[in-house]
């Protein structure tokens, strides 16, 4: 059998596919290649920030024990966010400096623009982690970022499909936002989709990352009764609202709606909190029972950490497969014959087949939409979830018009 042919077998059996990045040769000359883990262990996203880490760390043991990348040890330097995107920056610098290849992670846009911008001055590619503002894929757009995970724009035309039919075309919605990039660009997509369709904004509250107290906010909301609350926090600012929305209950009055949920936070609250409550995800451990690839990754998490990976540990697991097949592909660490090998690359890994776009380097996968269930009705801990929905990749991105990006020109 054929060395790339090999190498693909391990990565199915594994359930493994890649990520991207490059340098200089004086940083893969040797026997082992450096990749940056960067991501919030501290701060209000720091619970997807450690489900990242869980996942980027096994996926490079995985490869480890199958030979590595092009026959060289991945080692792995980490740096604490602190959930900060100026921290973020600092980080990667830091990690650029000590030679990285490759840098990835990140629970917040901010973040991820962040890091973007300091990959594309210094060449080296950055796998985006947990990332959901338009603007990754958009405006702040680099030749040398990828996004696996999905946006604000697929999440909201996913949701507003549902929230039409449940609640009419005419429904009201009240908003509680975080006030950066990520919040602004939710925000900004729910309303677009829905009052294209006739829906009205009757209250927009914007509030600091880091907030413990939204009391004073809901009760703006209770008092102009809208049809549906949407909350668009996230982490344990998320975590946090949801706790007084319970305390207040709101939810008796008015719809509920997070548009972009992560296990963890879930977890946090429990089905006391998170039953009828709507959103999206860009992937769930439920998969499980119908994806080998996401079968695999869940039980090879469970196995090494005792519990189930949040879609935070899915993203971090792609990026990383995908950055070693894309390498293995191009036989080389060198930026530009990695972006080339991950540019329109289709693939199966976590779910069916897949691929990244070539012209705004948004991955392309479905969307799906779950329900929180009651307490009767989960089995577990975990158990948090009904998946009610599926809506394609191809259905929700947006169009080249619709995001007209000029990413720049690979040197």
């Amino acid at each position: 059998m054929r060395r790339r042919e090999s190498f693909l077998l391990v990565l199915a059996v594994w359930v493994a596919s890649g990520l991207s990045m490059p340098v200089s040769a004086a940083t893969t000359e040797g026997d082992t290649v450096l990749i940056g883990l960067n991501m919030p262990l501290s701060g209000s996203y720091s619970q997807q920030g450690e489900d990242e880490l869980k996942a980027y760390k096994l996926a490079i043991k995985m490869l480890n024990e199958k030979g590595g990348i092009l026959g060289k040890k991945v080692v792995y330097s980490v740096k604490d966010t602190k959930t900060d995107a100026a921290v973020a920056r600092e980080n990667a610098k830091e990690l650029l400096k000590e030679g990285a290849v490759m840098l990835t992670g990140g629970s917040s846009s901010a973040e991820a623009v962040a890091q973007s911008e300091e990959c594309e001055k210094a060449k080296v590619v950055f796998m985006a982690g947990l990332t959901h503002a338009n603007e990754t894929t958009g405006k702040d757009a680099h030749r040398r970022c990828f996004r696996w995970y999905h946006n604000g724009h697929q999440s909201a035309k996913a949701l507003a499909s549902i929230l039409d039919e449940k609640y009419g075309k005419d429904a009201t919605y009240a908003y509680i936002y975080a006030d950066y990039i990520w919040g602004l660009s939710v925000l900004n997509s729910m309303k677009n989709v829905l009052e294209a369709s006739g829906a009205k904004t009757v209250l927009e509250v914007a509030t600091p990352l880091g907030k413990k107290s939204y009391v004073a906010d809901l009760l703006q909301a209770k008092k102009t009764a809208p049809t549906v609350l949407v909350v668009v926090q996230f982490g344990n600012d998320m975590v946090n609202c949801l706790k007084q929305v319970k305390q207040l209950k709101l939810g008796e009055q008015m719809a509920v709606v997070v548009p972009l949920m992560e296990e963890h936070m879930a977890h946090s609250v429990g089905p006391e909190v998170m039953q009828g409550i709507l959103t999206s995800m860009c992937w769930y451990h439920s998969l499980a029972d119908k994806y080998p690839g996401s079968k695999a990754f869940v039980e090879a998490f469970e196995k090494e950490y005792s519990k189930k990976p949040g879609n935070a540990a899915a993203t971090a697991w792609v990026d990383i497969f995908q950055y070693a097949d894309a390498v293995e592909r191009a036989k080389s660490f060198d930026n530009v014959a990695v972006i080339k090998a991950l540019e329109g690359h289709k693939f199966t890994l976590l779910l069916g087949e897949e691929y990244w776009r070539d012209w705004d380097h948004q991955g392309i996968h479905p969307t799906y939409l779950a329900i929180g269930k009651t307490p009767a009705e989960s089995k577990n801990e975990w158990d948090l979830f009904t998946i009610i929905g599926e809506r394609s990749g191809d259905e929700l991105a947006r169009t080249r018009a619709e995001n007209p990006v000029n990413l720049e020109p690979l040197e």
